[in-house]
């Protein structure tokens, strides 16, 4: 089929924040706020941006309470195809996300870059940095350290699988907490037809002792805290060549039970027939 009959298209979005949530306290609820700066790109190109400001989610059953409240959210995700080029890119910017009255956190940075030199070829990943800036659990503080050199290598699943692969016995020793891997820690592991890894590449508490025996950190990007649940830091699902971002996951328990994402994105494209 020659290159006049053929077209690419493009597939993106970028999120804000979302949550849910199933039960609170000892009740079982349908509590599902609206997401915040939820964008989808056109399968043409073109540019999609979402704002929120100053949005709160209360609830009166079983008790008074804020589930969710975000102070300002701007995200955009745009495809363009310059000189033959295909890109995507995409950003979300997040301030002040408060969830349960509970978790605070002050800033979410997320930017992905994906440009494909013509229509076969793999994309190229690149990003301007990401982050998560004072997340604060109580008085205690998480400090997170992220490192971006495998999102570079995410042009397809078979891409990042070598880019581990190749890395000598000291990389894979200090970043296995990162990477789903094989028992032996030489390979990526199969996670349902994907690769996963994580950006984070530490987390540091910072507070007081007695409000941190209540939070452990499971791995290199998972944080447990007694009474809230599981945060998820810095998620990347590679499947094909397509690639999702997830800056921070919310898997609650406790008195409020529900997910909840932070900052995320996915970039991809294909090419089709007319």
């Amino acid at each position: 089929m020659s290159d006049s009959t053929r077209r690419y298209m493009f597939a993106g979005h970028a999120i804000g924040v979302a949550t849910r949530f199933h039960r609170l306290d000892d009740t079982s609820v349908n509590e599902v706020p609206p997401a915040q700066g939820a964008v989808v790109l056109a399968p043409t190109g073109g540019r999609s941006e979402g704002r929120a400001a100053n949005f709160r989610y209360d609830v009166t059953r079983p008790r008074q309470r804020c589930l969710m409240a975000v102070d300002r959210v701007y995200t955009w995700v745009e495809g363009r195809d310059p000189d033959g080029r295909f890109e995507t890119e995409s950003t979300a910017e997040v301030d002040g996300w408060h969830v349960l009255e509970k978790l605070h956190i002050d800033a979410i940075r997320l930017h992905l870059l994906a440009v494909r030199n013509g229509m076969d070829s793999l994309a190229v990943v690149s990003t301007n940095g990401s982050s998560v800036q004072g997340l604060r659990m109580g008085n205690v503080t998480a400090r997170i350290t992220f490192d971006h050199e495998p999102l570079t290598h995410t042009g397809s699943q078979a891409q990042l699988a070598d880019f581990y692969r190749t890395r000598d016995d000291a990389y894979r020793t200090r970043n296995a907490g990162r990477f789903h891997t094989t028992a032996d820690g030489r390979e990526l592991a199969d996670d349902h037809g994907h690769h996963r890894f994580s950006l984070v590449s530490g987390i540091e508490l910072d507070g007081p002792e007695t409000e941190k025996q209540s939070i452990s950190l499971e791995n290199r990007y998972t944080i447990y805290w007694r009474g809230f649940g599981r945060i998820i830091l810095g998620e990347v699902h590679v499947k094909a060549q397509d690639r999702r971002i997830c800056l921070v996951r919310l898997a609650m328990g406790s008195d409020g039970g529900g997910t909840g994402t932070g900052g995320g994105t996915s970039g991809n494209g294909t090419t089709t027939g007319g």
